[in-house]
């Protein structure tokens, strides 16, 4: 851990560190994205993704506290930096002499003096979600039906439907990925540089790559919210059995069901029941078969 503690105590460190622990960020985002794109499969699938999750209770605990320690450090180091390019710079500007001569770029509209203000904004849209969908049933800060069924827990599936479909998810995920989006066009490409992985033949096409990326990412966390449809309702089945009219029913005759007689259950003789004349039968049954000749026993020749 030694080079880790001389890589932050310089600029050039902190920077690098940044930058790998901003990739890897973007690691996990596409992992996180691709699981939550079951959500178009169907409730089934998403559910199985969830279920099989939880069930890996120490490994998910291991990711958890290393994605927490990624983020954690990642904004922990983009203030610091941020913090000395305004004490080295002293004094704002509202210009900045361009690369290409004849030509000045607004300090505003310049894409890295929007990251710091972008990394808030994904900031908050990282506590909205694990208000939501990691704490919501602890915090009891949003409305506790979206979470249950009366006294049963809804399933993961329909937890999403219902969280989904609030208005302060819905603003919230709309500014949040739009941040992410702005933030990752310029962060994406600009951990490269930090790393030393830039080339003049090479940059034009990472930073390209940088902005699709970008794009992809936020256009598909977004799309939960804005524009994903669950295929049922919560508490209901996903594919209902049709229900019967009772106006059809009261039309169609109703034919009586006859009554079996009696010694009988349902027209088939009962065992239980010994009918009266039941010696009287045995009786006569044995008298003919005494009339009846009987068979020679002896053998013939």
């Amino acid at each position: 851990m030694s080079w880790l503690m001389k890589a932050l105590s310089t600029s050039v460190g902190r920077k690098f560190v940044m930058a790998i622990t901003g990739l890897l960020l973007c690691g996990f985002l596409v992992a996180h994205l691709a699981g939550n794109l079951l959500l178009y499969v169907g409730a089934q699938e998403y559910n199985d993704y969830a279920h099989a999750l939880h069930k890996q209770a120490g490994l998910l605990v291991v990711a958890e506290i290393g994605l927490f320690a990624l983020f954690i450090a990642h904004i922990v180091i983009a203030l610091q930096v941020s913090a000395e390019n305004r004490l080295a710079r002293k004094v704002g500007y509202a210009m900045k002499q361009s690369k290409q001569e004849g030509r000045r770029a607004e300090e505003m509209w310049r894409p890295d003096s929007w990251m710091l203000f972008t990394g808030i904004g994904v900031l908050g849209f990282l506590v909205l979600h694990l208000i939501d969908f990691k704490f919501g049933t602890e915090l009891k800060i949003r409305d506790q039906a979206l979470y249950f069924d009366g006294a049963v827990e809804k399933t993961p599936y329909d937890k999403a439907a219902a969280l989904l479909s609030t208005p302060l998810t819905i603003i919230g995920y709309g500014f949040g990925c739009l941040f992410l989006a702005v933030h990752l066009a310029h962060g994406f490409s600009s951990a490269f540089q930090t790393l030393g992985l830039n080339h003049p033949k090479y940059t034009p096409t990472i930073k390209r790559i940088g902005l699709l990326f970008a794009f992809a990412i936020g256009v598909g966390f977004a799309s939960f919210a804005l524009i994903w449809k669950p295929s049922h309702t919560s508490g209901q089945a996903a594919n209902p059995l049709p229900r019967i009219s009772s106006a059809n029913t009261t039309d169609r005759p109703v034919s009586a069901v006859p009554t079996p007689p009696p010694g009988t259950l349902e027209g088939v003789d009962d065992p239980r029941v010994v009918p009266a004349n039941f010696e009287q039968r045995i009786e006569r049954q044995m008298k003919k078969a005494q009339l009846l000749p009987q068979p020679s026993t002896t053998p013939q020749k």
